[in-house]
């Protein structure tokens, strides 16, 4: 005859503070395969502890535990968990069925510890609940199902794995004396039908009754052994063997993903709030760093847009004995006509392009035809050349070209507002525009010049004027007839023919006596500095996320807390340390990613409303053309998630191990 369960010498003591408590003292018991075991005794005489032994659940303080040849009295922590998950069928007093999950799920978690497919294991579900009578019961909560019904489940659920052995503690003490013989039927056919090793705890002497044998304990000892010749024994009916598609022992990540996912409903209101905490943090991160990838962008495309082959040329401005707050500095060395022409002569000079600006708060009007409108004039003549526009191409007409040039370029806002009926941008172009300046003290002059195109932009009152326009009317301005040949113009913008040759045409303007700078060390600095900004700015998100974390591991602690017992449960069902360590890391993971997504969808919102903002604010400035301030590149989004997610693992890492760790025994008695 087989023996399934051999104990030697067994004990098991607990240290309860200073005082040591003997639950078990020297137990020798032997239980054959098939046989039915009751084991009666008072309260407080080991009887819950042994057979919390015999499940692995806890491990002896002295002597030898074995089971089917397993020495559960030196095995670890892996091996116990293979013992509870492969050949032990376990049934609580108390059902200790999981509430959120259905009756055809519950009686499904052992299969799905050991790796079994959802569809096979509903199936084989299905049919254990047929055979427990509860086939009308398989898409009911625990909550909707009577004493007895839950009971059935939870045998079920003890048989669905086929395990050797079946561990019942008081399986009829929370149920009404009739529905307990029903259970206690069940248990008892399937013992003498199926050869089910069957070991019960029970203070109940009807229970007893049906056993084979009858261990009775007190004080941690065993004081009698009853036997009558009943059950049919392992040798009899064959044993059991544990069925090939359970052995693969472990459980699918898929699974782990539905179980996290299905517990956050547990408590929306509190998960939503913490969940808001990440929220936030993504909220301010992507707002902020898509802000500074735009303005990046911006850069980059305008001076890509005027060229990297480009230099831009200032004067020296020479140091005074003092300092005058009502003089302008004067040029060293002025950029006159004559130098220009220098620079222009100069090999593998494409082009040099002069550039003047007017005074600040000059009031100018601007006629064409009968229309007559305030204006602002660019800051920089020929914008839309240098790429800060909406498009480089214009609506109509043509840009100013480079070197010296003339005329006047409209933005469509402004074209709109001089348009007769039935005329288009075309026709506007060709058309003589009139500027009438007003000096402060009153005096006004018109100047003359044609349009020579529309533009995109965002403005309504901007106008490009030519170079030859600003030069007369600075002149006038100032009343110096000969400004540019004495004072010259405020830069340059010098071509070269290739980026290659940049180098050595600076060194030769610089000998004029001229400041020089690439477009290259330009970008470079620029990008050196929104670079420093996008971590500045994102530092403020990464402040906030980490204030997210602490929420979230604190929700954590909180759901380990009220799950203590479902955790219990878990165990003796037969999950392991590592996946109770992921099922819990997992929810967090959750709770930061579903933050996190809702986060890059606000916080890009949010850029967008900035980047609205941003324009009105500069075409108030009377700067236009500016493209998008807000970007949200892929990387920004999927960093965004990821990073979200990484803070719910990392702030879950220490409550899921924390988790993994609690006491099975400890757990499944917590209220």
């Amino acid at each position: 005859m087989q023996e399934t369960i051999r104990l030697s010498a067994l004990g098991r003591q607990f240290q309860r503070g200073d005082m040591a408590v003997q639950a078990l003292d020297g137990l020798d018991l032997t239980i054959q395969s098939g046989e039915f075991v009751a084991l009666v005794g008072p309260s407080g005489s080991g009887k819950s502890t042994l057979l919390n032994l015999l499940g692995g659940l806890d491990r002896p303080s002295t002597g030898e535990l074995w089971a089917d040849g397993v020495p559960l009295h030196m095995a670890g922590e892996k091996e116990r968990t293979d013992h509870r998950r492969r050949r032990v069928g376990f049934i609580f007093q108390s059902f200790n069925l999981l509430p959120r999950l259905t009756a055809l799920e519950n009686v499904a978690v052992p299969l799905m510890l050991a790796g079994v497919e959802k569809s096979q294991r509903e199936t084989r579900a299905a049919e254990m609940l047929r055979q427990v009578g509860l086939e009308h019961r398989l898409r009911h909560y625990p909550s909707e199902m009577s004493g007895g019904e839950q009971q059935r489940t939870a045998v079920a659920r003890a048989l669905i794995h086929k395990p050797a052995l079946i561990l019942a503690d008081e399986p009829t003490g929370n149920l009404d004396s009739k529905t307990g013989a029903e259970v206690m039927g069940l248990l008892h056919a399937l013992n003498e039908e199926q050869g089910i090793t069957l070991v019960v705890v029970t203070h109940d002497a009807d229970v007893a009754a049906y056993a084979r044998r009858t261990v009775h304990l007190r004080d941690g000892q065993i004081v009698e052994i009853t036997q009558k010749e009943t059950a049919v024994l392992a040798s009899e009916s064959g044993g059991h063997e544990l069925p090939p598609q359970v052995k693969r022992d472990r459980l699918h990540a898929g699974d782990i993903l539905r179980s996290a996912f299905r517990n956050l409903g547990r408590r929306p209101v509190r998960n939503l709030l913490t969940a808001a905490g990440v929220l936030i943090g993504i909220i301010t991160l992507v707002a902020m760093v898509s802000f500074g990838v735009g303005v990046q962008r911006e850069v980059q495309r305008n001076f890509a847009t005027i060229g990297l082959e480009n230099i831009f040329v200032r004067p020296r401005f020479a140091e005074g004995d003092g300092f005058d707050p009502f003089a302008d500095f004067e040029a060293a060395t002025p950029i006159t006509p004559e130098v220009v022409d220098e620079i222009r002569g100069l090999p593998r000079v494409v082009s040099v392009t002069p550039a003047l600006s007017l005074p600040q708060g000059l009031d100018i009007t601007l006629i064409v035809g009968d229309e007559s409108l305030p204006v602002r004039i660019s800051d920089s003549f020929g914008e839309a050349r240098f790429g800060f526009a909406r498009s480089n191409e214009p609506l109509a007409g043509e840009s100013f070209a480079e070197g010296n040039s003339a005329g006047v370029v409209l933005v469509a806002g402004l074209a709109d507002q001089l348009l007769q009926e039935d005329q288009t941008y075309e026709d506007l172009v060709g058309e003589t525009a009139t500027f009438i300046l007003q000096l402060p003290r009153g005096e006004t002059r018109e100047f003359t010049s044609s349009i020579l195109g529309v533009r995109d932009s965002f403005g309504r009152r901007t106008v490009d004027l030519g170079l030859a326009e600003r030069v007369a009317m600075k002149a006038w301005w100032f009343g110096q007839p000969d400004i540019i040949q004495t004072e010259g113009y405020d830069a340059l913008t010098v071509r070269a023919t290739d980026l290659a040759y940049v180098p050595d045409l600076i060194e030769t303007i610089e000998e004029l006596d001229l400041q020089t700078q690439s477009l290259e060390a330009i970008l470079d600095v620029a990008n050196q500095v929104l670079t420093l900004l996008q971590v500045l700015l994102g530092s403020v998100g990464g402040l906030a996320l980490l204030v997210a974390a602490l929420g979230v591991a604190n929700t954590m602690m909180m759901a380990i807390y009220e799950r203590t017992r479902e955790i219990g449960v878990l165990k003796a069902l037969g999950a392991s340390r590592g996946e109770i360590r992921a099922l819990f890391t997992v929810e967090a993971a959750f709770i930061g990613l579903i933050g996190g997504f809702f986060g890059l969808i606000f916080g890009a919102l949010l850029g967008r409303l900035a980047d609205w903002i941003a324009h009105r604010y500069l075409i108030n400035e009377g700067i236009t053309g500016v493209g998008d301030l807000s970007i949200v590149p892929p990387w920004l989004a999927l960093g965004a998630l990821v990073f979200a997610a990484l803070i719910g693992i990392l702030a879950g890492l220490y409550p899921a191990a924390r988790a993994a760790r609690l006491d099975p025994v400890a757990a499944l008695r917590h209220e």
